[in-house]
């Protein structure tokens, strides 16, 4: 019997975050099989904030991350995003989809997007504008991160999650991304989403507002976390991922 092939993990964190966010999820992901990939961008710390922008994020992603496993490497992947994070990865899978691929007759694609507390916006929408409000800074920094990011993870965490905090260029969230792969329906049955329900960053009526407007079908699944739930629950997010990855790689 052949051995099955898994698709390959790009993880791509939220604002003010690095690929670091997701260490305690590695361990389960790695047991159950899966190679793992950072997906960081460069409005994160950027040295210029004023001039970041969120195609600037989408492009560095395209290129230099998902653009050497699917096109050079012909690999399938399968994109992980969080919080702001899902905005230019799912623009960065534009026209990657296994539908579109085949279509083409190449081999490596995205074959499932997962997003966690995810910010969705539609064609020609800023991630302010989803948010509702436009900053009035070029750097912002999160204040109270155990109150509004981790305050379901251990105290005793607090300096090691502060660690993988820093500065975000506001102007990459302010700017228009490209066009998002998830309104594709070459994503009809690869596209998740982990609502976080006791989210006190990104409010479950955000989350709520952000998948309906979609118009599209997500698989759901809950978790009674804060934002991150890859810290508080890893093994159980890092279960959910493999559950649904399986389901991606059936169709």
């Amino acid at each position: 019997m052949p051995v099955k092939i898994l698709p390959e993990i790009i993880l791509v964190p939220g604002a003010f975050g690095t690929p670091a966010c997701f260490d305690k999820l590695l361990p389960f992901l790695e047991e159950a099989g899966f190679k793992t990939h950072p997906g960081p961008y460069p409005s994160y710390n950027h040295a210029k904030p004023a001039e970041a922008t969120s195609v600037d994020d989408i492009s560095h992603l395209r290129s230099n991350v998902i653009l050497p496993l699917v096109e050079d490497q012909r690999k399938d992947v399968v994109i992980i995003a969080h919080s702001y994070g899902c905005v230019p990865s799912s623009a960065a899978a534009k026209d990657l989809d296994k539908q579109t691929r085949e279509a083409q007759g190449k081999a490596g694609s995205v074959v499932g997007l997962i997003f966690i507390a995810g910010i969705i916006t539609l064609d020609g929408e800023t991630a302010v504008e989803a948010m509702g409000g436009l900053p009035p800074y070029d750097t912002a920094f999160v204040k109270e991160a155990m109150h509004y990011l981790y305050h379901d993870c251990d105290p005793a965490m607090a300096f090691e999650l502060d660690e993988h905090l820093g500065g975000h260029a506001a102007a990459a969230l302010a700017t228009k991304p490209t066009a998002p792969a998830w309104a594709d329906s070459g994503f009809d049955g690869r596209r998740a989403y982990l609502r976080t329900l006791n989210d006190r960053c990104k409010h479950l009526s955000e989350q709520n507002q952000w998948l309906k407007k979609t118009g599209v079908e997500w698989k759901v699944v809950d978790f009674e976390t804060g934002h991150y739930p890859f810290h508080s629950q890893p093994k159980a997010v890092a279960a959910h991922i493999v559950g649904l990855i399986n389901d991606f790689t059936s169709l």
